[in-house]
């Protein structure tokens, strides 16, 4: 017979089950054979005997159905895209780069920052694909970076007086 424990008591170790019919039967805790302590509100099946209840068990429970998983659609791709956002690091590793055109005498200088900062983005890029993008703007940061340094050595004066 199926039931729910109404109340039990552990000093005394005594407990009510009511059935679904609405009969109410005691029992103790030696009756109980079932998952952990009994305690109220938990479904029970159970053997009626007179006005005592014995070999109470956990109510099996149906076991839940799986769900069929939606198809993929480009609408997901577009909800992934929007959730996206570029990585600060690189972000600011292509804003210094091309701070430095403008500032011929910091061009080492910012080409180690922008170098430090790329490889910052592309790391966090690499550590969270789904959360950040922003690779081109690194490798691009890193690209015009090198450029500037190998135009700033070729085009500045040797200090050297010419003979």
């Amino acid at each position: 017979m199926d039931g729910d424990i109404l109340a039990f008591d552990d000093d005394a170790q005594q407990g009510v089950v009511e059935a679904t019919d609405g009969q109410r039967f005691t029992f103790q805790l030696s009756d109980w054979r079932g998952r952990g302590l009994p305690g109220p509100h938990m479904p029970v099946r159970f053997t009626p005997r007179g006005e005592r209840a014995e070999q109470l068990i956990n109510r099996p429970e149906a076991q839940l159905k799986a769900r069929a998983s939606r198809p993929h659609s480009p609408q997901d791709d577009a909800r992934d895209a929007v959730s996206r956002r570029h990585s600060g690091f690189a972000i600011a590793a292509i804003s210094v780069a091309f701070l430095s055109l403008f500032l011929d005498g910091l061009a080492p200088l910012l080409g180690l920052v922008v170098a430090v900062l790329a490889g910052l983005g592309l790391r966090q890029i690499h550590r969270a694909p789904q959360r950040y993008s922003g690779r081109l703007f690194c490798w691009g940061a890193i690209g015009l970076s090198l450029l500037l340094a190998v135009l700033s050595v070729l085009v500045e004066p040797s200090l050297q007086p010419p003979n």
